[in-house]
């Protein structure tokens, strides 16, 4: 039978309360996941990124999707249910990262900070692919730490294959090894391992989708630019995550560097990437995360243990004022995000509109739209969207990978039935805001509103519109 220690029970019991707080909050949401459900659907029914469609990533989240989709069909809540497995996965592999160095308490720790930071309760309401990605990364990191380097030479090459920007951890897990004299003889079983998996795979990519492959994965994000401030996204990842960032920063001041090494780099090689890539989001932050968490829970291990020095009731006094001061900063998060970013961008009429999509097309009208939508209406109502266009984020079209007025000539010529636009109106029912994935000028050409929702509480939009086209 297995034996379950107090540390053990302590892990058990916050993933517990992490999934009583997430799967409750499992719905229709506007976000780039419907890009993804919407890709693995068609990879479902035998289409091909890359060839048949867009897909500014590399196919392993995709692919997963469709496998899901192709063995139980489109089901919302089994399908976002995977971002948090991968959640309580990557805290799992912090805790065994810690437990592997003889570190079991500050991998509690660890993992509570990890789960209960803001960043993960608002992130995790979508499959973005960035927590697959860091899953796959803390499990080889995880293997390096237990000397199986081909396994963990595996998971890297599979977490690169799923986001290129799993680079920066992997990059770690490489200096890391090298600094480490007891690893490096793993470097080359490592590097061979992922480098060859990778290349492999890529090449083969090539080889199948030729340029379009280049274009999709690489070449547009070497096109982006900064759109949002950086200093903005920073701005607001320090105002709800300080704690875990000063519990980090003090942990230099009382843990020997020997097990900060880790850590360390991985927030250096992060952190550069954060700096230096021109398209940054909230989201990224991410990459950073578990690094930060595992500084702060050496940090707060370290306080008790050091307490154990005096006597009994000092002790008591101090585990109780770190459990006392954790349960209130993670109420803090949980409240917040309950309150406010829980309820947000979720997509309340979604069978009300896919009912009237229905009533009134027939299955070969198609439609097509904005990405945080479009993608999702396309599956539930069995409409295709005009020419596999299913990521019309902005970017698409600013970085010159698509031209509006030869899509919108495409749009005319398939007779596109449907529009259906996420926008921002002011008080007075006027058009402020309407995104790059079409013009003004094509819809009061060719089409007419048809249906409109309010969108109760959105990020950037109040209200969606849906127009009839007639040619």
């Amino acid at each position: 039978m297995l034996k379950i220690n107090k540390i053990q029970l302590a892990l058990i019991l916050i993933i517990l309360i992490f999934l009583a707080i997430k799967i409750p909050q499992i719905d229709f949401r506007y976000g780039d996941e419907n890009i993804y459900f919407q890709m693995g659907n068609l990879i479902a029914q035998g289409q091909m990124p890359y060839q048949d469609f867009f897909l500014a990533s590399p196919p392993l989240q995709v692919l997963l999707i469709a496998l899901i989709i192709f063995l139980f069909g489109f089901n919302i809540y089994l399908l976002k249910l995977i971002p948090i497995l991968c959640l309580i996965g990557s805290a799992i592999f912090i805790y065994k990262i810690l437990a592997s160095q003889k570190e079991k308490l500050a991998g509690v720790f660890a993992s509570f900070l990890y789960l209960f930071s803001f960043l993960i309760l608002t992130t995790s309401d979508y499959f973005s692919g960035v927590h697959l990605t860091i899953f796959l990364c803390l499990v080889s990191l995880y293997l390096i730490c237990k000397n199986k380097p081909v396994w963990a030479g595996l998971l890297s090459a599979l977490a690169l294959l799923t986001r290129f920007y799993a680079a920066p951890i992997i990059l770690a897990l490489i200096i890391f090894i090298l600094l480490n004299k007891n690893k490096r003889k793993h470097f080359w079983k490592f590097l061979l391992t992922s480098g060859s998996i990778f290349i492999g795979i890529n090449l083969i990519l090539y080889l199948i989708f030729k340029q379009n492959y280049i274009s999709d994965v690489l070449l547009y994000h070497l096109l982006k630019f900064e759109e949002q401030s950086r200093l903005m996204v920073l701005q607001f990842f320090l105002n709800w995550d300080w704690p875990l960032l000063i519990l980090a920063g003090l942990s230099f001041f009382i843990i020997k560097i020997k097990k900060l090494i880790l850590p360390i780099i991985g927030i250096i090689t992060t952190g550069l990437f954060l700096y230096l890539f021109k398209d940054i989001y909230y989201l990224y932050f991410n990459l950073l995360l578990p690094f930060i968490a595992i500084l702060a829970g050496l940090l707060l291990a370290k306080i008790i243990i050091i307490s154990l020095n005096y006597q009994k009731y000092f002790v008591y006094f101090i585990s109780g004022g770190i459990i006392l001061a954790l349960a209130l900063l993670s109420f803090s998060h949980i409240n917040f995000y309950l309150k406010d970013h829980a309820n947000s961008a979720r997509i309340d009429y979604i069978k009300d509109l896919n009912n009237f999509i229905i009533q009134n097309s027939n299955q070969e009208d198609k439609i097509y739209g904005s990405f945080e939508i479009a993608p999702l209406v396309a599956i539930m109502t069995n409409r295709q969207i005009v020419g596999n266009f299913i990521d019309t984020n902005n970017k698409t079209f600013s970085t010159n990978m698509f031209d509006l007025t030869e899509r919108e000539k495409i749009l005319a010529k398939e007779k596109v039935k449907f529009i259906i636009a996420k926008t921002l109106v002011n008080q007075k029912g006027q058009l402020l805001e309407l995104g790059g994935f079409i013009s003004l000028n094509f819809l009061n050409s060719h089409c007419q509103v048809a249906k409109t929702y309010p969108i109760k509480k959105d990020y950037y939009s109040n209200l969606l519109v849906v127009w009839e086209c007639r040619f």
